[in-house]
């Protein structure tokens, strides 16, 4: 009986041992966790500060007011030479329809010289 009662005794000892392990890791567990929590706050305030930061600083707000403004002003130059060149071009055609009627009019009074010709024939 002894024996029973040893190894119940030891039983009993090594449940309690790993009852307290288990608490120990249970433990240990939230610990971390809240130490991870606390970092992940850090790092988020952190975040937080930079963006905050960047967002309210005046060079970089310059600066995107700069580039915004060049845009818009190479835009516009765009638009100048684009109709620039299309006033051009029209005016270019207008020039080509006018050689073109006076060369039409040198062939017609060719023509007209030509019928002239045959005709004192």
């Amino acid at each position: 009986m002894n024996k029973l009662a040893g190894l119940a005794l030891l039983g009993t000892l090594l449940t309690l041992t790993a009852c307290e392990d288990a608490k120990e890791i249970k433990e240990d567990a939230k610990d971390t966790g809240a130490q991870v929590q606390q970092e992940l706050d850090k790092a988020w305030t952190k975040v937080k500060e930079t963006t905050h930061e960047i967002k309210h600083d005046e060079s970089l707000n310059q600066l995107l007011q700069q580039s915004k403004a060049m845009g818009l002003d190479m835009y516009d130059d765009g638009k100048e030479v684009a109709v620039d060149a299309w006033i051009k071009s029209k005016e270019t055609a207008g020039d080509l329809t006018e050689k073109t009627k006076q060369k039409a009019r040198e062939i017609a009074e060719e023509i007209e010289q030509a019928r002239k010709d045959l005709n004192k024939d």
